[in-house]
């Protein structure tokens, strides 16, 4: 067996794997990386014979509408992953055209998605002229699967994992494999306790709400934003919602079997305001007590305006929920307090905070995970830190670490 990264291998984003075997070319995920300008992964082969895609962030589905234009390809994905992905790939089309930059593909190539797409349930199996892979949850988001292909040796690809129960997802399902490909986000890094995060979370919302103030999330659309949505449920505040996550909400709750639990997920937004006008958003302004909105890293989104409304009251906060890349406004605010809006620098006199509601599993829990495997070889992807996984799994395992475009056997 050949495998082959195209992107993601040692950094963060652009994610995509080919695996030639038995005179098949797959590919797993294929990805962009949102920066300023993004980057892409590179160019995908002409023979894929099938696409299989482990959920709808851009990092891993960004790239899928230009192999619509290859002949054959079949993309093999959830239902819930295919609706994701329409939203958000639209999306970024149409922020490429704002931000000036060349789209790597046009408007027919997303709809020329939906034709291509071969949808796979939960725990199914996908089987064409003796290829077989089997899906199994990878927790994360909704939708989120590992694959397994059963070839020469059985590969599990994990994409994104999360192994712990959140809000909105149980925690990923391992299988049995001989190869493992496991991404590595977090090696070398484990995240507090979960319970404990919230709680302070919760705490310091309460605390702006008590002194005159708003508290506004920024939120990833897809996954972050439904996680703080059922955090803050019965918590008595007064919770407004802006921006994506209303579609990515609509999905969800059309597809309850992808849920940790829909009628909870359904019981929390009921109880959330949406704003869906400009006049919407002034009255959300006036009334909420949190203002949960995209963009997640303050790069773009409704979030500006509510910065830009409320950047000069001390009273308020601004609570990060999400990683913030190198280069993101997010992190601007992070490292030296500014922001960034319409090309005018502020510095926002808000209390600032971050807290960890990562989809991603731990350092501690990808070993684990490892072991429950029993593979015999890990191959170690999507993260900038993977010596110190490599490092804790010592001997157990035979562990490698490819660079993009380096082709190597398993």
């Amino acid at each position: 067996m050949e495998f082959q990264f195209l992107g993601g291998a040692s950094e963060i984003g652009s994610l995509g794997l080919v695996v030639r075997d038995q005179g098949r070319t797959l590919l797993f995920d294929y990805g962009l990386t949102p920066s300023d300008p993004p980057s892409y992964p590179r160019p995908a082969p002409m023979n894929v014979d099938a696409v299989f895609l482990s959920h709808a962030h851009l990092d891993h589905s960004g790239m899928l509408p230009i192999l619509t234009r290859l002949p054959h390809a079949r993309l093999v994905t959830t239902p819930v992953t295919a609706a994701v992905t329409q939203l958000l790939t639209r999306d970024a089309l149409k922020v490429a055209r704002l931000e000036g930059y060349l789209p790597p593909y046009d408007p027919s190539d997303i709809q020329a998605m939906d034709s291509r797409f071969q949808l796979v349930e939960r725990k199914g199996t996908y089987r064409h002229k003796g290829l077989e892979v089997d899906l199994t949850p990878a927790g994360h988001i909704p939708g989120a699967t590992m694959f397994l292909y059963r070839g020469a040796k059985d590969v599990l690809f994990t994409g994104d994992l999360q192994t712990i129960p959140t809000h909105l997802v149980p925690g990923a399902e391992p299988v049995t494999c001989d190869v493992l490909v496991m991404e590595a986000t977090y090696a070398g890094r484990d995240h507090p306790d979960r319970h404990e995060t919230e709680r302070r979370f919760r705490d310091k919302v309460a605390e702006t709400v008590e002194r005159g103030g708003q508290a506004i999330v920024p939120a990833f659309a897809v996954g972050r934003a439904q996680e703080v949505l059922m955090s803050l449920a019965s918590s008595g505040f007064e919770v407004w919602l802006d921006g994506m996550a209303r579609a990515v909400n609509d999905i969800y709750k059309a597809a309850p079997e992808y849920l940790a639990d829909g009628r909870r997920f359904r019981r929390a937004l009921d109880g959330v305001h949406t704003v869906r006008t400009p006049p919407e958003r002034r009255q959300a302004l006036r009334d909420a007590d949190v203002i949960v909105t995209t963009g997640g890293m303050l790069d773009g989104g409704p979030v500006l305006f509510y910065l830009g409304e409320r950047y000069k009251d001390a009273k308020c906060s601004i609570l990060l929920t999400g990683f913030q890349v190198d280069g993101s406004n997010g992190r601007q605010l992070l490292d030296k307090g500014t922001l960034t809006i319409d090309e005018v620098t502020i510095r926002p006199e808000c209390e600032v905070m971050k807290f960890d509601f990562s989809a991603h599993a731990g350092h501690s829990e990808l070993v684990k995970l490892v072991r429950k495997t029993e593979a015999r070889e890990v191959i170690l992807m999507h993260g900038d830190q993977r010596e110190k996984l490599a490092e804790a799994l010592g001997h157990e395992v035979k562990v490698q670490m490819p660079l993009n475009g380096h082709r190597f056997e398993v």
